[in-house]
């Protein structure tokens, strides 16, 4: 993946930012340059083929979430978790959540973060997320997850 393929979307200026996986020290530089303070990650670390040290530079937090590949489902718990570990990162400035391509779970959590704290509808997350990040894409069930959140 390239620096051009590495991608930053800014969900709420300055302070919650999605994207794909950083795998190289330039991605960790241009997360640098944006502002970012903390990274949330919600791949697991064999997802992503890096030596990055990503809690030398940043507050980094891992919670891996299923996705299509897993065979597993999301649960209301696993969300709800995931954006109390999101609440607490935002204490120190933007944050960027990443999953693999920034398709199912990153967006998703985004999506939560929007309906949960700012009152966005289902549909309304989805939307705004389909705009800032092209390629959201979250699976049905998951989708169904965010409703009972």
């Amino acid at each position: 993946m390239s620096l051009s393929r590495f991608k930053i979307n800014w969900v709420l200026n300055e302070e919650l930012a999605v994207g794909t996986a950083p795998k190289k020290q330039k991605h960790l530089k241009k997360l640098s340059d944006e502002g970012i303070k903390s990274i949330f990650s919600l791949c697991g670390e064999n997802e992503v083929k890096s030596d990055l040290i990503l809690d030398e530079l940043f507050d980094h937090k891992r919670y891996v979430l299923p996705d299509h590949k897993t065979g597993k489902v999301l649960t209301s718990i696993q969300l709800n978790e995931s954006l109390v570990i999101l609440r607490n990162l935002l204490k120190s400035g933007p944050v960027f959540v990443h999953c693999y391509a920034a398709v199912e779970r990153s967006p998703l959590v985004c999506m939560a973060w929007l309906m949960k704290e700012h009152h966005l509808t289902l549909e309304q997350s989805l939307d705004y997320l389909m705009q800032t990040n092209p390629g959201t894409n979250p699976l049905p069930n998951q989708l169904r997850v965010l409703k009972e959140i």
